[in-house]
């Protein structure tokens, strides 16, 4: 019989020592010096006499027991095992399968009796991180209180939300540009949030309305807004001017030169100030939230686009920690989550997007 290390198995460092994810389970078995040395010396396949011969025949029995232990743990693997690790896991690797098991069943203590005494902990800690985000010390491009009427059906809406990937060279106009910011990322009101204090209510939903969060918008082609990188102040209902000499040409090198993420009149970024979230919610399962929130954000975005007349876009290709030194923010602290895009779609408006067609009869089942 003949062992091997698995391909995929996590490790993590601790204080009390090194230990292993077990494969398929919510567990972590603490490695010994020697048995670090038995997977090492396992390799990517030995055979078992000889693993168990390698350290000494003093120690063989103890090796075997150790090997059997291992195996049955899938911390060790059979080289001849015909167990086949599930395609999604093979696609994704293993990183992605630990992280999918450690945030499965977390206890929310929704109806807890231990709910007020981990409430008291959080608050003990301190004050909750800013709600906000602002560049007090920037120059402003103050917009529209009063949004535009946003009347069309929504059935018209649902039925004509779409990506585009076309732009005509239109401007979008202030109101266009402070209506769709508002209902996208601004407050509509505030409640009461007990022991968590104040809480925004904003047209997307949000974990625990923590709201993390942040938009970059990097304007191209808008109507009283000159062009560059900008931070949407959503206390002030305003941009915040960050760098004047942000361009298209700057955000094509981002995108892997995607067209529709900068051919249009302005192009948002969101970001995640993630610690927002964390200070509230503290397990793994909690790091799925600002992918949830984005989402949430990012139709709330199209729909807005679509009821204003204009053409939503997104996307998630761009080069992450690129994208934030152009946008100035620590990924330890902010890290960007969306890019999100409008204008004036080119030519009339279709039902369909552009570069497809409806299938031929037959070909859906």
């Amino acid at each position: 019989m003949k062992v091997r290390r698995p391909e995929h198995l996590v490790l993590r460092w601790l204080p009390e020592g090194l230990e292993a994810g077990v494969p398929g389970r919510a567990q972590w078995v603490r490695l010994s010096d020697d048995l670090r040395k038995v997977l090492d010396r396992a390799g990517d396949g030995i055979d078992l006499d000889e693993l168990a011969g390698a350290f000494g025949p003093e120690h063989e029995a103890q090796v075997r027991r150790a090997v059997t232990g291992l195996l049955r743990l899938g911390v060790l693997a059979a080289v001849d095992d015909t167990r086949q690790v599930p395609p999604l896991w093979q696609r994704w690797g293993g990183l992605a399968e630990r992280f999918h098991i450690e945030a499965r069943d977390v206890d929310y203590l929704v109806d807890s009796p231990r709910r007020a005494d981990e409430v008291e902990a959080i608050l003990a800690e301190g004050d909750a991180p800013p709600a906000y985000k602002e560049y007090a010390d920037s120059p402003v491009v103050l917009l529209p209180r009063r949004p535009l009427p946003l009347t069309k059906p929504v059935d018209d809406v649902f039925a004509g939300r779409r990506t585009h990937r076309r732009f005509a060279d239109v401007p979008v106009s202030l109101d266009q540009l402070g209506t769709l910011l508002f209902h996208s990322f601004a407050p509509h009101r505030f409640i009461d949030g007990a022991d968590f204090g104040v809480q925004q209510c904003r047209v997307s939903a949000s974990a625990g309305g923590r709201h993390e969060v942040e938009a970059y918008i990097v304007v191209h082609n808008v109507t009283g807004v000159p062009p560059g990188l900008y931070h949407y102040s959503v206390v002030r209902h305003a941009l915040e001017l960050l760098d004047a000499k942000a361009d298209r040409a700057r955000l094509a090198d981002l995108t892997y030169h995607q067209e529709a993420s900068y051919q249009g009149a302005f192009t948002v970024v969101t970001t995640a100030v993630a610690n927002r979230l964390a200070w509230k919610y503290r397990h793994p399962r909690a790091y799925r939230l600002w992918m949830y929130d984005a989402g949430h954000y990012g139709q709330t975005f199209a729909l807005t686009a679509t009821a204003l007349g204009l053409g939503p876009f997104q996307t998630v290709a761009f080069a992450d920690s690129r994208m934030e030194r152009f946008l100035g923010v620590d990924p330890d602290d902010e890290f960007t989550v969306y890019l999100l895009a409008a204008g004036v779609p080119e030519g009339p408006a279709s039902l369909l997007p552009a570069d497809f067609a409806f299938p031929r009869p037959g070909a859906v089942r």
